[in-house]
């Protein structure tokens, strides 16, 4: 694919790209996969300037223009990135509820929250904006780079909400198999109250972007004071996620969705073990989670408060994350190219 930089991204990918050498050799200690890439996605300049006293309801028919960057871990390859327009959604004849606020600040409008990859490798991106008639969250489908010089064809679908859940914003996003569901399914956690708890898990249709969120799926009941985040799928199907809880410390998660509570018929969230920096309890939560598909768990966070996040390995038994380089991407994932 013929990728174009423009300026105002240069600098950023040089501080990248110039270490990319240096992560060819630590990396490759990691993960020796043919053709496999870490994808991570931001919004573009444009789209992360757009204030919330200025967008409307308008937003739920629209995607935000985002940048594509990616990197091949095996070799250390210099970074690449692409733009990708808006597009109006394809379901745009669905109701959008509203609900007009009586105090709205002069922040940024739009997040990315959730960054998957399904079995074709079409890379499915969601964004939600924050808005003076209410939040709005968004899934923007991108298929695979095809090598033809073309930017990939991208597609935009708002997601459904119910009447008595205006506020709920989708806030990660991972695609999966499930047992007896035909076809690929996206899981998500979706917020109840604008991008903080209370959270609940659901499934996501990803042709009509409907939310489930009902008993009949079967998925665990969260607790209404954790937030729950970051799902990422591991080579051998186990779910994990991160766990923020009341001491406001992070800990890695396993979600088993197949031996469900006798009495509730759902499933379980196991705890595994706290996330750490540097032999010191991580604080705040990641940015985003992804597994190789070697089994090697990648995590991106800022620990440190720098203001731009950075890439990580994490041990699953021990919880420690090690630094490899700095990546300022909002979310990552893996992909076959």
């Amino acid at each position: 694919m013929n990728f174009r930089i423009k300026r105002r991204r240069f600098g950023q990918l040089a501080i990248v790209s110039a270490v990319t050498t240096a992560l060819a050799n630590s990396t490759s200690k990691v993960i020796a996969q043919e053709s496999e890439q870490l994808f991570g996605v931001l919004l573009s300049s444009i789209s992360s300037s757009k204030t919330q006293d200025l967008v409307d309801a308008a937003a739920a028919n629209t995607t935000p223009e985002i940048i594509l960057q990616s990197i091949n871990l095996t070799t250390g390859q210099q970074l690449v990135s692409t733009e990708i327009p808006t597009v109006t959604v394809s379901n745009q004849e669905e109701t959008t509820e509203t609900a007009t606020k009586a105090f709205v600040v002069k922040k940024p409008s739009e997040r990315i929250t959730g960054f998957t990859v399904l079995s074709d490798n079409t890379f499915v991106i969601a964004a939600t904006a924050t808005t003076k008639n209410g939040d709005f969250s968004r899934l923007i489908f991108i298929e695979p780079p095809k090598g033809n010089g073309k930017k990939p064809p991208k597609k935009g679908l708002k997601i459904k909400k119910t009447k008595d859940k205006k506020f709920s914003t989708v806030e990660s996003l991972l695609f999966t198999t499930i047992k007896d569901k035909k076809g690929d399914q996206l899981l998500s956690v979706v917020s109840l109250a604008e991008g903080v708890a209370p959270f609940e898990l659901a499934f996501i249709d990803p042709n009509s972007g409907q939310v489930d969120a009902s008993a009949q799926t079967g998925l665990p009941t969260l607790p209404p004071n954790q937030r729950l985040s970051n799902l990422a799928k591991s080579p051998d199907g186990k779910i994990y996620a991160t766990n923020v809880g009341g001491q406001d410390t992070t800990s890695l998660v396993q979600l088993d969705l197949e031996n469900r509570a006798v009495v509730t018929g759902r499933g379980k969230i196991i705890p595994l073990v706290g996330l750490s920096f540097n032999k010191k309890p991580l604080d705040n939560d990641l940015a985003s989670l992804a597994f190789s598909s070697s089994g090697q768990l990648f995590a991106l966070a800022d620990p440190n408060n720098e203001g731009t996040n950075s890439l990580f390995t994490v041990d699953v038994k021990t919880g420690e994350m090690t630094l490899l380089l700095k990546l300022a991407v909002d979310k990552i994932a893996f992909a076959r190219v």
